[in-house]
């Protein structure tokens, strides 16, 4: 089973960023960046899920020659995305990746160039096409986060043109779960069929 929370930006002051850098620091790599906010609330998250859902309080993260972090020596797995006022993560038995993005103008340029030849004539003919746009894009990284490739493995090589409507479906022996959250899309990649939401304690992770 997979677990996720999501969580606001603006519920955390500077004062309180910084004094969770200090605290969470020492289970990161220093190839983990620490520098931006919503780094800092992701790790802190990640760090208060393991300790509530999987009673894991000691743990390291490292990072792959590709960049996807991952816990050293533990049977979990974990991914983090955010955008704009919020921060998404997940963990679990199970490989994850997963993506959150504001809904967004469909651009004409970025489909042609990362979407797949099916994708391109769907939104094309599209009547809400800002949020089918938005939806794929999610997916695309979702998957792409799952393999640890980000957008080098190549975003054109998933066609979604048929799924992106569904919230949940099966595509290339994975699991993908897609949900509309406060003018955002969430999706998730993985081996799993079985996420759940948990809603995160602000006052545990400060």
């Amino acid at each position: 089973m997979l677990v996720y929370s999501v969580i606001r930006l603006s519920d955390f002051s500077d004062e309180q960023i910084d004094s969770l850098r200090s605290r969470i620091s020492v289970h990161f790599s220093k190839k983990t960046t620490m520098y931006r906010k919503e780094s800092v609330l992701g790790k802190a998250l990640l760090t208060q899920m393991l300790k509530e859902n999987f009673s894991l309080a000691d743990f390291f993260v490292d990072c792959s020659e590709n960049g996807k972090p991952y816990l050293c020596g533990k049977d979990l797995h974990f991914n983090i995305s955010h955008c704009d006022d919020y921060v998404l993560c997940v963990c679990g038995s199970e490989n994850v990746g997963c993506d959150i993005e504001k809904i967004k103008l469909c651009n004409e340029k970025v489909v042609r160039r990362f979407f797949a030849e099916n994708e391109v004539k769907v939104l094309t003919l599209s009547e809400n096409a800002d949020v089918d746009f938005t939806r794929m894009w999610t997916l695309k990284e979702s998957a792409l986060k799952f393999s640890g490739e980000g957008i080098s493995g190549g975003l054109n090589l998933w066609d979604f043109s048929g799924y992106y409507m569904a919230d949940n479906f099966s595509l290339n022996g994975l699991s993908f779960r897609c949900r509309e959250f406060d003018n955002s899309i969430i999706s998730f990649c993985s081996t799993c069929d079985k996420i759940v939401e948990i809603k995160a304690d602000i006052n545990k992770i400060i």
